[in-house]
């Protein structure tokens, strides 16, 4: 059972985790969906700039936990003498890369059209940061790589959800969520392949045998993560081949199952975010 300060870093990275995947969606779908998003783009861009100030604020948060983690007491979140050796290693570094990345993602939303580009880079400082820190900052490249695009695709699909799930829940926007979903749905055959094909050889590489996947705590609970994937690919199967095109066809019901089915993908991501927050705190890698 982690200490206190164990369970202060698991909650405040599931929140980093969630503001900073959303916040890059959401600038990902609007750049990829801008046609079909512009009866939300308003409300959409206000909800990036709030998710992008939160994620600095959890980056930082999470940085001074690693100096209280390290003097075992309070005071390690402000002492200037732990937290500049911090920032002279992989965490430092993160850190930069998180903030930097987060506010060029505020600072695009503030520049129009030529913005979109400045944000975009943004989103890669951001997501890159996760792959200098832990167990890949010491892989290949190419491993590196393969996070990378394993995020990119947890973010379009966590992106996706709440212009979806708002343009679904009001009849007038009902054609353009429809299109929206279809849109997305193609995309998606190919983007989500990838995700879980990224993510399974990631978690392969991690554990290392089917000895250490049943038996280690951080094996069970990477189980644990992939059943909670496997749920999640279910709910957008059926998002994709009932609820979508049932909107298509103006059928209220179908608006109503959308809803409700994107209002249990936030709760299924919530828990696979939780699962990799203490996978990322509390377990070694089996050896």
């Amino acid at each position: 059972m982690p200490d206190v300060w164990g369970l202060a870093e698991i909650i405040v990275k599931l929140c980093l985790y969630l503001s900073v995947l959303t916040a890059s969606g959401m600038m990902i779908v609007r750049a990829v969906f801008a046609a079909e998003l512009q009866c939300t783009d308003r409300s959409l861009r206000r909800i990036v700039e709030a998710l992008a100030f939160a994620g600095i604020a959890f980056a930082v948060a999470s940085f001074a936990l690693r100096g209280a983690a390290l003097t075992g007491d309070a005071s390690g979140i402000t002492d200037p003498q732990i937290l500049g050796i911090l920032w002279q290693t992989p965490v430092g570094t993160a850190l930069a890369l998180r903030v930097g990345g987060l506010a060029a993602i505020m600072a695009g939303l503030f520049m129009g059209a030529t913005g979109k580009l400045l944000s975009l880079i943004g989103v890669a400082l951001a997501l890159w940061s996760f792959t200098t820190i832990g167990h890949v900052s010491e892989d290949a490249l190419w491993a590196q790589l393969l996070l990378l695009a394993h995020l990119l695709g947890i973010a379009f699909w966590i992106g996706i959800l709440w212009p979806l799930q708002r343009m679904a829940s009001e009849a007038r926007t009902w054609p353009a969520a429809a299109a929206l979903g279809e849109w997305f749905g193609k995309i998606a055959s190919v983007v989500v392949p990838v995700l879980v094909l990224a993510g399974l050889i990631h978690g392969w590489r991690l554990v290392g045998s089917l000895v250490a996947l049943v038996g280690s705590g951080y094996g069970l609970t990477l189980l644990a993560k992939i059943a909670l994937v496997a749920l999640l690919l279910g709910l957008a199967a059926a998002n994709k081949l009932r609820f979508v095109p049932g909107l298509h066809a103006g059928d209220p019901r179908a608006a109503r199952h959308l809803t409700r089915t994107i209002g249990v993908e936030w709760g299924v991501f919530a828990a696979i975010l939780l699962a990799t927050s203490i996978l990322t705190s509390v377990f070694a890698v089996p050896t």
